[in-house]
């Protein structure tokens, strides 16, 4: 087998052997982490963000996450802060298999688990089941509270964000982007906007791939923000007889009631028999029955 290999001048990532030729490792498993370790250090992508990227499908990109945890590439660790209490949630890539808990560990930058019973350490007067943070209070057990918009545009505007991963998986965002971003929709909805005109203006023509939901959505609202729709005026009405007053007017009573208009008196429409309303179908009925009363 012939080879012909350029080696690229800049922005390329050194993959091993062992991932490339892997047995058990699928084609989008290989890809999958491949371009994991290919992100740089400051990168905010995920997994999760990196799979709705690639051209495999959703069910591919599961697979491939499985087979990589299994043998090693790929580890996940839920950790609590002990003075805040809130959950956090790391990710682990690596380029080689970590398969024993110090390794792994040592690669989340943690003192690894201890096999010693009771565990290193001193002994504390804590008594037991007391809390070693002191009072239990409701407010210290809701993990990571978050403000709630004061608004019911705003709160309108939170609720469509959120929900819009669910219909455009390339446009789902974190909850810091929601709140960043609420004030924009809360605009567009206070001009009179609806949540089609707004699910238009950001889900049309969207470039593939995204790769950033909430710079193209900030740039779209900025750019697309309606003109405030025109209040319908609405008409006064007669103080006397009820009707409508000349546009403009804001109240008082018509020209007729004032004695400045002729006093004409409405024909009244007879009634149709029985007969005639059970023969009438269709829209004759229909524009019997809307008639205006007189």
């Amino acid at each position: 087998m012939l080879k012909h290999a350029i080696p690229p001048a800049r922005f390329f990532s050194q993959t091993p052997n062992d991932i490339i030729r892997h047995p058990r490792l699928n084609g989008t498993a290989v890809r999958l982490l491949q371009w994991a370790l290919s992100l740089p250090d400051d990168s905010r992508e995920t997994i999760q963000s990196i799979g709705e990227k690639m051209p495999e499908g959703r069910l591919a990109v599961r697979k491939a996450r499985r087979q990589l945890e299994e043998e090693g590439y790929l580890h996940t660790r839920r950790t609590q802060d002990p003075e805040t209490g809130r959950w956090s949630t790391q990710v682990l890539v690596s380029n080689v298999a970590l398969k024993t808990e110090a390794e792994i560990a040592a690669a989340f930058g943690t003192v690894p688990p201890t096999d010693q019973d009771p565990p290193v350490g001193g002994v504390t007067d804590q008594a037991v089941g007391a809390s070693t943070f002191g009072e239990n209070t409701e407010e210290e057990n809701t993990p990571n509270p978050a403000a709630e918009p004061a608004e019911p545009a705003e709160r309108e505007a939170a609720a469509f964000l959120a929900r819009l991963g669910d219909h455009t998986p390339s446009l789902r965002l974190g909850a810091g982007e929601v709140a960043r971003l609420t004030p924009l929709v809360a605009r567009w909805l206070e001009s009179g906007a609806t949540e089609a005109d707004l699910r238009q203006a950001v889900t049309a023509t969207l470039p593939s791939p995204v790769k950033s939901a909430a710079a193209l959505i900030a740039y779209r609202l900025k750019a697309r923000t309606p003109a405030p729709r025109k209040q319908v005026e609405r008409l006064g009405e007669c103080a006397e007889c009820r009707d409508p007053l000349p546009r403009g007017t804001g109240e008082g009573i018509c020209r007729r009631c004032a004695g400045l208009g002729p006093a004409s008196t409405p024909t009244p429409t007879p009634t149709p028999s029985p007969s005639v309303l059970t023969a009438l179908k269709g829209r004759d009925l229909c524009r019997l029955v809307l008639r205006p009363v007189e």
